[in-house]
């Protein structure tokens, strides 16, 4: 940032000037005393540390009245570093700004009405040394809404680290003594009981449409965990009954979503973000929803167990998976389409908009491919898990 500096400072006001520097200490102590009138947070500072407070006072009259005689620009180093100390207390930017306000008009009237002149000073000077002197405020202040800036965004970010720390010991169950998750739960702005489900969400790109912003806003309190490429969040429900009103709410956000099963304390919450996880790699690449843990068994067992599943789905579909792509695909859609039908071959016809008989057909060659009875229970249950697997991970194919 550009600093204003004060140029060419004729003799009368250079003079004034150097006579302001001769009273540093005197003029520190009146506007300590000032500041501590005027702002309730600097009388505060005056009571518990005045040999500091008139220090500081001196150091930035004289700073400034330096800068103003010599016609140099303005040293911003020091009061950088005094507006980021008393950011990090707590002072108020804006009570601040006063204080930088209160003390040029008291720089001003102290070269005004104080100091012995060997010859007066003509109005047009006098104006000039008044626009000298808030330039330099106006510089000061500029710094310090800078710095001000500066030590909100670390402290945000500190609190944001802080946050995502305490969430990340109830996610993965470092946490686990009662008073501890407790403080855990104050700091997310959780209920410390009740009743907590887990999201898992992919994200889409645009923070606006995430999962935690469809939230945002709601009746339900919540934290989340933002990670690359998706989002880890505990949703506090008031009943059990509301779990259906989140994944409604989500399911019209165009999401893949996971959901745990609702748990009872946040002592459970790492085992419900295991189940969200796999309740999240229910659904296939590239589809969206909402699916929650449990809702469709043998899926969920498919996804909880994916290299297992992908295991059988391989040795138990091998001479499907080894036909031509063009047949696979036909063999495996008329197969989900029968189970997606019932059973029923005419339900399944209608759905691939074919004839009744082409698709008995097809469950014939299925069966010679898989040496599986379709009549039968257990082959009929396999066949549906190896399928499950296949739309899970279509590298399979």
């Amino acid at each position: 940032m550009a600093v204003p500096s004060v140029t060419t400072t004729p003799p009368e006001l250079r003079a004034l000037v150097v006579a302001q520097l001769g009273r540093v200490p005197e003029l520190a102590d009146e506007l300590a005393g000032l500041l501590a009138e005027k702002e309730r947070v600097y009388k505060g500072i005056n009571e518990s540390a005045p040999v500091e407070f008139r220090k500081v006072c001196a150091a930035n009259l004289e700073r400034a009245l330096i800068a103003f005689a010599e016609g140099r620009e303005v040293p911003l180093d020091a009061v950088r570093k005094t507006a980021r100390a008393q950011a990090r207390l707590g002072i108020p930017l804006a009570a601040m700004l006063r204080a930088f306000r209160i003390s040029g008009t008291f720089i001003y009237e102290a070269a005004l009405e104080r100091t012995p002149l060997p010859c007066p000073i003509s109005p047009e000077l006098m104006l000039r040394f008044s626009t000298g002197v808030w330039k330099i405020i106006d510089s000061y202040s500029e710094a310090l809404a800078v710095v001000y800036r500066e030590v909100e965004t670390e402290t945000a970010r500190h609190d944001e680290q802080a946050r995502l720390h305490v969430l990340d010991g109830v996610l993965d169950g470092r946490t686990v003594d009662s008073v501890e998750l407790d403080e855990a739960a104050r700091v997310l702005g959780l209920p410390t009981s009740g009743t907590f489900v887990v999201v898992v969400a992919d994200r889409v790109g645009d923070a606006r449409h995430d999962a935690s912003a469809l939230l945002a806003g709601q009746r339900w309190r919540s934290a989340w965990r933002p990670g690359l490429d998706a989002e880890t969040g505990i949703v506090a429900l008031e009943r059990g009954a509301e779990l259906s009103a989140v994944r409604g709410l989500l399911a019209g956000g165009g999401l893949a979503v996971g959901m745990s099963t609702p748990v009872g304390e946040l002592a459970e919450v790492p085992t419900a973000v295991q189940r969200a996880r796999i309740a999240r790699r229910c659904l296939s690449a590239g589809s969206t929803g909402v699916a929650v843990y449990g809702a469709e068994p043998v899926t969920t067992l498919v996804a909880g167990a994916p290299t297992l599943a992908r295991e059988l789905a391989r040795d138990l579909l091998a001479e499907i998976l080894a036909c031509p792509p063009a047949e696979q695909e036909v063999l495996l859609s008329t197969l989900r389409a029968w189970y997606d039908g019932g059973g029923s071959a005419k339900d399944a016809a209608e759905r691939l908009f074919v004839h009744p008989n082409t698709v008995r057909y097809r469950l014939r060659r299925i069966q010679e491919l898989t040496g599986r009875d379709l009549t039968h229970p257990r082959a009929v249950a396999e066949l549906y898990t190896a399928l499950e697997a296949v739309r899970l991970d279509p590298a399979l194919q």
